[in-house]
């Protein structure tokens, strides 16, 4: 498995077992992650407090305990927005988020998980041509929604709306990986969004996986919220994700 965060260390998201890089959290749905934190010519502080960051949690994907933690979606310890949620269950994961892998007869990956991160760009195709766009994505919501609802091979499966979370505006909409031969896409995977946190764009795709995405306007910043299941996923897996994202505040 590939891994993907940028930078320092590697988180090998086996999202599907897992499957992006932290740094590439691309693959907290199939695996590979690698996440390491942006690099700056001047030491920038570090958020103090009684909550830990995700990332302070030893190991490659290492098991949360059922307590608040931080992530910085932009890997940029310089800026101050940071995002906290709370793990509701055993089981769960660390990842730019959570995850949580699963199996169900007879023997299909399953799998759940929260991605928070700051998506700067989208891949041509995420079967065919996996070369980032250029000129990139713009910065808006509006621009990563509408690019996001053209980017094959993709369905649509809930067109963007408008929503809230934690009291910022923003948009949600729901993707869907159709039924396809994977072998046929280079590399033989799919790969979709990149992020600073990640070495290499997601690529942690299972067989019908759904993707929900609450793109928000945090004060000029764009933050995302990526939810990801499969139609077997467990509705008490569904439901705790959900809980997961219910219990997100965003400190600008």
């Amino acid at each position: 498995m590939r891994s993907f965060i940028r930078r320092v260390s590697v988180l090998g998201f086996v999202f599907a077992t897992a499957g992006c890089a932290v740094g590439d959290p691309g693959t907290p749905p199939t695996e590979s992650a690698a996440i390491s934190p942006v690099t700056t010519a001047t030491p920038c502080p570090t958020p103090t407090g009684i909550v830990p960051s995700v990332f302070s949690v030893p190991g490659e994907f290492p098991h949360l305990e059922t307590t608040t933690y931080w992530v910085d979606p932009d890997f940029d310890s310089c800026t101050t927005l940071r995002v906290l949620y709370t793990i509701p269950a055993d089981g769960w994961l660390g990842w730019t988020g959570t995850f949580k892998p699963g199996v169900v007869p007879p023997g299909a990956e399953v799998r759940v998980g929260v991605s928070i991160v700051s998506v700067t760009n989208l891949v041509v195709d995420g079967c065919a041509d996996h070369t980032l766009a250029d000129p990139p994505v713009g910065p808006t919501v509006d621009d990563l929604a509408t690019a996001l609802a053209a980017l094959p091979p993709f369905v649509v499966t809930s067109p963007p709306k408008a929503v809230t979370l934690d009291g910022y505006s923003g948009v949600r909409l729901e993707l869907s990986v159709p039924e396809m031969d994977f072998s046929q896409c280079v590399n033989g995977e799919l790969i979709s969004w990149d992020a600073p946190v990640l070495s290499y764009p997601f690529h942690g795709y299972l067989p019908r996986l759904i993707e929900e995405f609450t793109i928000l306007d945090v004060q000029g910043s764009r933050l995302v919220v990526v939810a990801s299941w499969v139609p077997d996923s467990s509705p008490e897996d569904v439901a705790e994700m959900r809980a997961v994202i219910d219990s997100i505040q965003i400190e600008p």
